[in-house]
């Protein structure tokens, strides 16, 4: 079973408000979550996810929930099981819970984030606050 964090990066725009908006899902067992081309904010929601990889082993707590920005969909991120991550995958009706190997989300995370970092540098949106979290999220992240 393979897992892999999407994010589209030719729908990537800039609101406004400073909000980058664009395709960004998971693949999980052969299946797209919340779906495939899922249109949500890619960086504050790539960078949560980061966050809470680093935070597993850095805190009591085995899990952190990730949520979606758009939508009642959410990620659990559980690493009590030693070298695995055990996502559950949820929204308001149903949930789904899936065992993948630690290192195969971290590298699909950092994969994904750096090609998002490299798209929205290229854009010249590299002062916007949510891409200067993400840089440091992957820093922490890829040590």
């Amino acid at each position: 079973m393979d897992f892999r964090l999407r994010c589209d990066l030719e729908t990537l725009d800039m609101a406004r408000s400073g909000a980058i908006w664009g395709g960004v899902w998971i693949e999980a067992g052969g299946e797209a979550f919340p779906h495939a081309d899922w249109n949500d904010m890619p960086v504050a929601f790539i960078a949560e996810l980061g966050i809470a990889l680093t935070g597993l082993g850095r805190s009591d707590s085995s899990s952190r929930k990730v949520r979606f920005y758009d939508g009642p969909f959410w990620m659990m991120v559980d690493g009590s099981i030693a070298g695995q991550l055990v996502l559950t995958l949820g929204e308001p009706r149903e949930k789904k819970v899936m065992t993948f190997p630690a290192v195969q989300v971290v590298e699909s995370f950092i994969s994904t984030a750096s090609e998002l970092l490299d798209a929205c540098h290229a854009r010249g949106w590299a002062s916007n606050r949510d891409i200067v979290c993400l840089e440091g999220v992957v820093a922490s992240v890829d040590q």
